[in-house]
């Protein structure tokens, strides 16, 4: 149901129909819980795309840990923006800094399937859009190492990538960049280990895995959804009590035609870079 022309679609549904595509970070997923408990609202809501054999069941795009915030919380709904035409979703490349780089290329020696070798950034680039990789990774001085693995299907590969990315977490500082180029990264990570460049992967690779029950490592899939809902500040209280879906989807409806009403909700077509989060 779309209540307004031109605004995006959000909807209330039930907590249990939605399914994460990636990992959840527990330890920032009970921050979270401790942030709304205090704030008292929802902020941003997760975005989500209906699973088309199965329409009332949905996949999280982005809000995997809001998501799981809430049912930590025990609600046993979630104010959600239902994603339609026009999803992309690409790869987050990552950055890592304040770590040991050696013990790290020891053990991607030791990933079963995989191939640890030396290449350059051009062949490397070729290889992994080729699916003939996994990634690879480029030091500061641009020695670059790629992670071979040639066929597979996208379970395989996505095991392989899941173990990979397990050898760095919590080892070294992660920071994730849209850039596969190292130009200009070490004027503003002084510290940097390596840059590690993914794969792109398609929405139908993501409904695949998610569906199978399979997830991606977090951090690693960015969704382009326009428009987005954002700042929504949707009172909690109105996720946390026992009515029926129904009657807080009316609810939700006649909130939103008030905040329009009342001239609070604003649309930038522009890009924009946010300092206050």
């Amino acid at each position: 149901m779309k209540q307004l022309p031109e605004l995006p679609e959000m909807q209330i549904v039930d907590t249990s129909s939605m399914q994460s595509h990636e990992d959840v970070d527990e330890g920032r997923a009970q921050r979270l819980v401790q942030a709304l408990q205090t704030q008292g609202f929802l902020k941003n809501p997760p975005a989500v795309l209906r699973i088309e054999r199965e329409p009332e069941r949905y996949v999280v795009l982005d809000g995997a840990n809001r998501t799981m915030a809430v049912r930590k919380m025990g609600f046993p709904h979630m104010l959600v923006q239902i994603a339609n035409e026009g999803v992309e979703v690409k790869s987050w490349n990552h950055i890592l800094s304040r770590g040991n780089l050696p013990p790290l290329l020891e053990k991607m020696r030791r990933i079963s399937g995989v191939e640890l070798s030396k290449s350059d950034e051009f062949r490397a680039s070729a290889a992994l859009a080729r699916r003939e990789s996994l990634a690879y990774m480029v030091l500061p001085d641009g020695e670059t190492w790629q992670l071979g693995m040639d066929g597979g299907d996208i379970s395989e590969r996505l095991s392989r990538l899941t173990e990979f990315v397990r050898l760095y977490e919590g080892h070294f500082r992660r920071e994730r960049t849209t850039t596969s180029n190292l130009n200009g990264l070490s004027n503003v990570y002084a510290d940097m280990n390596c840059l590690i460049v993914y794969p792109q992967f398609s929405v139908s690779d993501v409904i695949e895995v998610a569906s199978s029950g399979q997830l991606f490592p977090s951090g690693l899939t960015r969704f382009l959804i326009s428009p987005r809902a954002l700042h929504i500040n949707f009172p909690l209280a109105m996720l946390a009590d026992r009515s029926p879906v129904e009657e807080k989807r009316r609810a939700l409806e006649e909130w939103i035609r008030q905040r329009v009403e009342q001239r609070r909700v604003r649309y930038y077509a522009e890009s924009t870079f946010m300092f206050d989060e």
